[in-house]
């Protein structure tokens, strides 16, 4: 049986409603199906304020200063971008435990037009004092981190891709995930691809596909943006390996920008790759395979090309023995 976003926050939603009599849903129009559950058991809990962004954090960042568990859903770009005076003040500099669920982030909406792209929503959001930034990647990353952040002492913005998609299983039964903390997925010694969010199952088949050129690949997740894990980052570099990060986002600022500075704080280098939307807007609408066809976002045969190059200038070992 397979679980979407939504069902997913939904049932988070209604666990912590019987277990805390203080948990409330706040949405901006619209509705993030599975969580009907919460709203039909605790409606008192549930408040759509309509098309008015800006209301619906302060509202929240209100309630939370009374010492209410408030989470606020609407799609990435209407959740952040809109009201971004209030998610900075209201909740970033005040502190405030405000939980911010956003969906339909990165191209995973790009049908819909500009006004649905969160593609620079990491890069605003992790440079905001006092902000947790999580992107889970699978159910087990989505179950746990959502956890977590109930407990976090101040707010938290949560990305994922398309609501009402069901959540891949890429995690072996039983991993632990932990906020702040990398997780190796497979082991290899002739690469690393670090993924985040909705780009984990993308880089887990890109790892077979390498596999298929004799290309042992090291797929590491990176579900938290910040706290961010550069101690991960610094083993990898320890290693030699060359880096690849893979994320539906901007190229600067997020994933790949967060990577780029824990490999600069090593003192060391080593061959670098990000791939993401580059620093331009589409004046085009498509599906997300479309846009990135459109982008000329690289993929496996162009990673392939560029690792066998950088292993025959010599610039990493041509043997490496997988840990």
């Amino acid at each position: 049986m397979t679980t979407t976003v939504g069902q997913a926050v939904g049932d988070l939603l209604l666990e912590k409603g019987r277990e805390f009599g203080d948990t409330y849903l706040i949405v901006a129009d619209g509705k993030l199906n599975g969580t009907e559950p919460f709203i039909e058991t605790y409606p008192q809990r549930f408040l759509n304020v309509g098309i008015a962004e800006q209301n619906a954090i302060s509202v929240a960042a209100g309630l939370a200063s009374a010492g209410k568990q408030v989470y606020l859903w609407n799609c990435s770009t209407f959740l952040l971008y809109r009201p971004f005076d209030q998610v900075r003040v209201d909740a970033a500099f005040a502190k405030t435990r405000l939980r911010l669920i956003g969906t339909s982030s990165g191209l995973s909406r790009s049908a819909s037009g500009i006004a649905h792209l969160a593609i620079e929503d990491l890069a605003i959001m992790r440079a905001l004092p006092n902000m947790t930034v999580l992107c889970p990647g699978d159910l087990a990353e989505t179950r746990q981190l959502l956890a977590q952040a109930h407990e976090v002492d101040g707010p938290v913005y949560v990305r994922f891709a398309l609501e009402n998609h069901a959540l891949p299983e890429i995690h072996a039964p039983g991993t632990k995930i932990q906020l702040g903390k990398a997780i190796t997925v497979t082991d290899g010694g002739d690469a690393a691809l670090i993924a985040t969010g909705n780009m984990l199952p993308v880089a887990r088949d890109w790892v077979d596909r390498f596999a298929e050129s004799g290309l042992r690949v090291r797929l590491v997740s990176m579900p938290s943006i910040k706290p961010f894990d550069a101690a991960a980052v610094a083993e990898l570099v320890a290693e030699g390996l060359p880096i690849i990060t893979l994320e539906d986002h901007s190229v600067i600022g997020g994933l790949g920008t967060a990577v780029a500075e824990a490999i600069a704080e090593t003192g060391r280098g080593v061959p670098f790759r990000r791939v993401g939307v580059p620093d331009e807007y589409p004046y085009i609408v498509g599906t997300p395979d479309y846009l990135h066809g459109h982008f000329n976002i690289p993929g496996v045969p162009e990673l392939r090309d560029w690792l066998e190059a950088v292993r025959g200038a010599g610039r990493v070992p041509t043997t490496v023995a997988a840990t």
